[in-house]
């Protein structure tokens, strides 16, 4: 279906249509007698044209009009329908015939074109529809909703869509596209008129068509199919989402946008939030949620965003306009739901809850501050609740110390979006819009609106959060819907969103042409401090539970693994029960002290291994075993390849003569570690936390020690919980979650967790009774000084992460529960290569000599994910 309004490109686009390699129906429709005989008579030739429809149509609508009511019978008798009109885009000054060409050349340029593209219709069922990626010059923030949102509001209602208005979006940009015709039936059974769209008057945005042109992704994603869009590269290929323009915005620091854009300003202001200031919640209405669980913790009130909504509401009602917080609590006052609380103090605690959250976003705040020490008026200006005054009492003290002026709407009554402080402050400034530059992070209100109304092209700081809906690389972690409504879940998501911002920007190049995690503290904070965050918050919860308050963290993982839960003990306590330590031990330290009869070796040699006898020995069992081995067998059998557990029942056949020495040393390490175990450890039941995976470690240590311990493991098999019983649990594990059998990320990247999950010291071995009493032997595969610097960056990270949300969530910090999936999804970016790992990632390795790998590189590790 073509919109013909421009008819002097006739010629050009019969070259397009004359590509079909199928019959087809054409339908056209112009806006005048003239343009249809026109159009008759130039494309009546063309090949393959089953069926010729000219219609004239009003000039109202454009080419979405036409499309939704004049053929609408036509086009749903169809299976595909492919829409493309006369773009010349006069928006940019002068006609622009790159972008339609573009558009074009990518839908029709070919029969063989063509013919992949129907061909990727048939072969590919889900498949609803395709359109070429965002043409170059689009900027990044047209896909958001812009002057759109309140017409994309109602017609989202009418179609059982929810709109984001924070949301990045894929849809046809230039509204050209081949489509399914069965997943627009919804827009055509809108039952629109003519009369819902506006009259013609060169609109560029704002009006029911663009409202509809960006619908487009969302309807089809909405019937369960799938959106393939072409690369801008020319490449016969699909994705299932654009790139849309994101590389443009890491082009520079919004610092030095600011000093370019401001050679010729004399003022410049910023908005506030999410410009010169971050919340640590993803969404706001993350924020707000967890105001309403600090006054009903507080104050016993349930409900309370609700309520708040609603006085908000009725306060503007009654106004007329934006309100403040007084207007707002004093409307409160009056619901019979607040009878007989007070709600001034619970306006206090709104603006306390305010002043120990927000944080200053430094890339623009040290932008800002550098123009005013260069001379410029700085000001801030808002579409807030709160006024200039409670804005200078909550803000950091670095922000208001940068700001000249604070101008928000609640008290000005002048808003950005509606544009009306556009319009109104310029002139009580005394400054004109040609000499007055905008900093901020909202598309329309920020960016869209004062370009239009002749602004210095204003600078775009993209909030935090966005990072996640524009960067390809971070859409794995935008949060399922259900997750938006869990505060915790905001929580985590927004400090890992503000930690991307920061990096973005600083160092922008960081984000192109991939992701480069540059730094061990980056890695540290957004990979290991949610999965450390998540299982420490699960190990509080078992311990509460279980009633059992002692929790032993083994060597080496526990070196870091306790810290992570003092971190939650100093921030919440109902913790300060739990009596945690760290214990030295391993799978060495226990295999030999657990030997009684030689038999007993067994299930010590049902692990992988190859490797020679002698090498699998000291790993398993020790050097004094081994040496007492090669004694009684002799240099030659010792030193024979061995491959378990093929060999498990034969080797211990094979060790029989030496049983005497083997059992001997056992019993002396089995002595020392009871006098160890005795000395360091309270009663006779304890939870081990460790990384884990099998739980030899725990049975092993019953066997010698006689405790009842259970195991709550970072990690665990299937079939260690199985065997385990009631005993044995795991945060993550390896087993199906209903239709998905894939291991989780946490089990198959779990070679680059020990590789930074570990202890300054080399991996402890036994104990040597003394005067003194048992002595600690470690071995000699300590980290390298250089190798340990880079992992003590790492978990400082990763520390970091856990004492930022403790930091909000005081008290609350050990009773909360995170999404267990989505705390994996950065591991899995790194493991899945979406994520690249600087150059400090080279001092990784893991040493595995319990099963005869040696030295796990980094290159080893990264092969591995």
């Amino acid at each position: 279906m073509v919109h013909a309004y421009y008819t002097d490109i006739l010629d050009e686009l019969a070259g397009d249509l004359q590509q079909m390699p199928v019959p087809y129906v054409l339908m056209v429709s112009v806006v005048d007698a003239d343009a249809a005989t026109a159009v008759s008579r130039r494309f009546e030739s063309l090949t393959n044209v089953r069926a010729l429809h000219v219609r004239v149509v009003p000039n109202r609508g454009r080419d979405i009009a036409p499309f939704l009511l004049d053929f609408h019978n036509e086009i749903l008798a169809l299976d595909l329908v492919c829409h493309i009109h006369t773009k010349k885009s006069h928006y940019t000054g002068s006609e622009q015939s790159e972008w339609r060409r573009y558009l074009l050349n990518s839908l029709l340029g070919g029969r063989d074109r063509i013919a992949w593209i129907l061909g990727m219709f048939q072969a590919t069922p889900e498949l609803g529809m395709v359109y070429p990626d965002t043409f170059a010059k689009a900027p990044w923030w047209a896909h958001t909703w812009l002057s759109n949102l309140e017409n994309a509001r109602e017609l989202g209602a009418r179609l059982g869509l929810h709109i984001d208005p924070l949301a990045y979006i894929d849809y046809p940009v230039g509204s050209m596209f081949w489509s399914r015709t069965e997943v627009l039936r919804p827009l055509f059974d809108l039952g629109l008129s003519r009369d819902d769209f506006p009259p013609e008057l060169g609109q560029t945005d704002g009006t029911l068509q663009h409202a509809i042109e960006r619908l487009l992704g969302q309807v089809v994603r909405q019937q369960n199919r799938v959106l393939g869009i072409l690369p801008a590269s020319g490449a016969l290929a699909l994705r299932s989402e654009g790139e849309r323009n994101w590389t443009a915005y890491f082009s520079a620091t919004p610092s030095q946008r600011i000093a370019f854009a401001a050679i010729e300003a004399e003022c410049i202001s910023f908005d506030l939030f999410d410009t010169l200031v971050t919340r640590p919640f993803l969404h706001p209405s993350g924020t707000r949620a967890y105001l309403a669980h600090r006054v009903e913790r507080v104050f016993g009130l349930s409900n309370f965003a609700a309520l708040r909504e609603l006085a908000e509401a009725r306060a503007r009602a009654e106004n007329g306009r934006d309100v403040s917080t007084s207007a707002i609590y004093a409307a409160m006052a009056r619901l019979p739901e607040l009878r007989g609380q007070d709600v001034a103090e619970i306006r206090e605690l709104e603006l306390a809850t305010e002043a120990r959250l927000l944080k200053p976003r430094r890339g623009v705040l040290d932008a800002a501050r550098t123009q005013a020490c260069a001379g410029k008026r700085v000001i801030a200006i808002s579409d807030m609740y709160l006024t200039a005054s409670e804005l200078r009492h909550v803000l950091p003290a670095p922000v208001t110390t940068a700001l000249q002026e604070i101008h928000v709407s609640c008290e000005t009554g002048w808003r950005k979006d509606s544009g009306d402080v556009w319009r109104q402050l310029p002139e009580r400034a005394s400054v004109v819009p040609a000499r007055w530059l905008h900093v901020g992070d909202n598309e329309h209100a920020d960016v869209q609106l004062p370009l239009a109304l002749g602004f210095i092209g204003p600078v775009h700081a993209m909030r935090p959060a966005s990072l996640f809906d524009v960067v390809p690389a971070l859409r794995p972690l935008r949060p399922k819907p259900d997750l938006l409504h869990r505060w915790p879940d905001q929580l985590w998501l927004g400090l890992l969103a503000n930690h991307f911002g920061e990096l973005a920007d600083r160092s922008p190049g960081a984000f192109t042409p991939r992701l480069v995690i540059e730094s061990p503290e980056t890695f540290g904070y957004v990979v290991l401090g949610p999965l450390l965050l998540d299982y420490c918050t699960w190990l509080a919860r078992m311990t509460r539970e279980s009633g059992n308050p002692r929790l032993l963290f083994l060597s080496r993982e526990g070196h870091l693994l306790l810290r992570a839960f003092r971190r939650l003990q100093q921030s919440d306590p109902n913790l300060a029960a739990v009596r945690a330590s760290y214990l030295l031990v391993s799978r060495r330290a226990v295999n030999t002290p657990s030997l009684h009869r030689i038999e007993d070796l067994a299930p010590i040699f049902a692990a992988p291994y190859t490797g020679s006898l002698r090498t699998m020995l000291s790993a398993r069992l020790g050097e004094a075993v081994a040496d007492a081995v090669a004694r009684e067998l002799g240099p030659a059998a010792i030193a024979e390849t061995v491959y378990l557990p093929e060999m498990g029942t034969e080797l211990v056949e094979r060790l029989r003569p030496a049983a005497a020495a083997i059992l001997n040393i056992a019993r002396e390490e089995r002595d020392a570690y009871l006098a160890y175990w005795s000395a360091h450890t309270e009663g006779n039941t304890a939870i081990i936390a460790d990384i884990g995976y099998a739980a030899t470690i725990q049975t092993r240590l019953a066997q010698v020690t006689g405790a009842s311990l259970h195991g709550a493991y970072f990690a665990v098999r299937r079939a260690a919980l199985q065997a385990g019983g009631d005993r044995v649990a795991g945060r993550f594990h390896d087993g199906c979650r209903g239709d998905d059998c894939k291991p989780s990320p946490v089990m198959s990247h779990h070679l680059l967790l020990e590789a930074v999950l570990t202890a300054p010291e080399g991996q402890f071995s036994y104990f040597q009774l003394d005067a003194n009493g048992p002595a600690p032997v470690h071995s000699s595969n300590a980290p390298p000084p250089a190798a340990w610097a880079v992992i003590d960056r790492v978990q400082a990270g990763a520390l970091q992460f856990i004492d930022d949300f403790c930091d909000v969530t005081g008290a609350d910090a050990g009773q909360l529960a995170l999404d267990p999936f989505h705390v994996q999804q950065p591991l899995q970016c790194v493991g899945t290569g979406r994520w690249q790992l600087g150059d400090w990632a080279r001092a990784l390795a893991v040493e595995d000599q319990y099963t005869g790998r040696g030295k796990v590189s980094k290159e080893g590790i990264l092969a591995n994910l």
